[in-house]
Formats: structure tokens, sequence, C-alpha cells
């Protein structure tokens, strides 16, 4: 039940209700290979339901909330719901192994004590974004060895794994502490909703002209509340992150399409194809003839 993570099909998931294998055992789980001059990154995202992570090889930047850190291997991560998030790879080479569930894989429903004593005070908690997992504390790497166990029980596949799965996932709840009023990561609310938003605007219409007074007005705030917004939480322009998530969702059309390079510049919103070019070098280091070959020959290989 493991698949390859894509920043296309996670772009597009955005606050929507995740599309798991089946509807009677909501959780799904993702790899990312990323090494430097391929894929190297997942752009900002939030989804419904909760997501642990552990790094397996490598170090990756990881980024919510006004908050950022490199995690390195047999470190994790805890994703609250609806957090705005974002993962970028740091060095050479990493693998990334995610599990996004639904909370009621866990509790059975909201009429269940499971529910009311360990799941609600987490997904209800607006000030609690998240939690950096370091395999050098003793409590984190407990929690840490249950996400590693639940991945494995997906990736085996034997008789039983949905079992282990949510007992594994559970216990990983659990030893995040949060029912002792642990020290998490903060919300920045409102101005985590209106970047929400904007960026939610962003992922649907990039293809399109950009206008920040458009964007802004789809968030309900001034053009200059806008570029605050983005400068706090992000610590770019909007101009900068639509260029930027342009530019992502071209290189993976690159490696994962036979598109032409004309159609992948202007699905991705460059009307001119010298622009196109300048840009994706600038980002790069290389045009998009040589990123496409060099990655397609990574794959053969």
């Amino acid at each position: 039940m493991i698949t390859k993570m894509s920043a296309i099909s996670l772009a597009a998931d955005k606050e929507k209700e995740q599309m798991h294998d089946s509807p009677l055992f909501p959780c799904s789980v993702y790899y990312s290979d990323w090494q430097k001059g391929g894929i190297e990154s997942i752009p900002w995202h939030w989804h419904k339901e909760l997501e642990l992570m552990y790094i397996d090889s490598g170090s990756v930047l990881v980024e919510l909330a006004g908050e950022r850190t490199i995690l390195q291997a047999g470190d994790g991560f805890f994703c609250n719901s609806r957090v705005l998030h974002r993962f970028r790879l740091v060095g050479e080479k990493c693998r990334v192994c995610y599990l996004v569930f639904d909370d009621s894989l866990i509790s059975g429903g909201v009429g269940t004590i499971f529910y009311q004593k360990y799941i609600s005070p987490i997904v209800f908690d607006r000030a609690f974004s998240g939690k950096f997992l370091f395999k050098k504390n003793k409590k984190d790497k407990g929690t840490i060895k249950e996400i590693q166990a639940a991945y494995t029980a997906a990736r085996d596949e034997v008789l039983g794994f949905e079992h282990d799965i949510r007992y594994h996932l559970g216990k990983a709840l659990l030893g995040l502490g949060h029912h002792t009023n642990i020290t998490a990561l903060k919300q920045l609310t409102p101005t985590m909703e209106r970047i929400k938003e904007m960026v939610d605007y962003i992922h649907c219409h990039y293809s399109e002209p950009f206008e920040i007074d458009q964007m802004a007005f789809h968030a309900g705030v001034s053009a200059r509340e806008a570029q605050r917004c983005f400068r706090s939480m992000l610590k770019i322009s909007p101009k900068q992150y639509i260029q930027n998530y342009r530019l992502q969702m071209a290189e993976e059309m690159l490696v994962e399409t036979n598109e032409s390079i004309l159609s992948i510049g202007l699905a991705c919103g460059f009307s001119n194809p010298s622009h196109f070019s300048k840009a994706f070098r600038l980002y790069r280091g290389c045009s998009p003839h040589e990123y496409r070959r060099r990655n397609t020959i990574k794959k053969i290989k």
C-alpha cells in the first residue's frame, strides 16, 4: 500500500479529503526519494488528516507554523490537522517516509473514549501545530520507533497488517504526550488561515497571469496585508512564491510526463518560452531540456 510521493498529486490535495486506497481504512503511506539535481521538495500544503513521518536517510528541512528545523536520519515529525507545512532536501540525497491518516482510524469515532481522551485534545487544540521528533531525545525515540513500525507493517502487508498500523500509529500519537500539556509548536492564527487561503488560490491559478490584488481579495485582506503575511510566515513575497511553485510543477512534469518543454512552460504559467528557460536555469542551474535528460537517465538506471 506504499506509493511514491508526488509534488503535483500532493499539492492538488490542498484542504480536500485525502483519497485513500480504501474508505474502510483511511490511511495512506508514502515515501520520497530525493537527490540533488532532481525533485528536491514538496511544496506548502495542508490536509484534514494527521501526518507522522520519519527520515530514513539523509537530511530534510521541515517548515510549519513559522518554525523550521533540519531533521536528520532517524528523526521524525508530527503535523496536526489543517496545518500548512512543507519538506525540502538538505544535502545530496534523502529518503522520507510518511503516514497520512484520518483520526477515525485510531479513535473509531467521536463517541469513544479513545476520541475524547486522546484524539480531540490534539485536533481541536488550535495552538498545537505539530512536533519535531529527535532520535537523541529518549521520549521522541520511542515515538519514532512506533512510526517506523507502522511504515514497516504497511510495506510488508502480512496478514493483520491493518491492526499493526492502527496500533503503532495510536502509540505514536500517545507518545507525543499532548494530553500532558507538552510544549509544542504554535499555530499562527489568523495569519495561518489567511496564508492558507492565498496559497490555495495560487495552487488553483498558478497557470494563469498572477495579480496580487485578486489573491488578496480571495483571502479577504488588502494587498499590503497579503505581502506582510507571506513575509512573516513563508519568508518570501507572493510573487516569489508563485514563481517557485510554477517551477516546482514544471520540474516534476519534465520528469514524469512526455509533454514538450514548450507545453510544460505554458501549462505552468510561462507564456514566453525564453522566460521559462531563463527562470528554470536560475532555479535549477540548467536548462529544462538538460534537467529532463539527466533525470530521465537516473530513472532508467
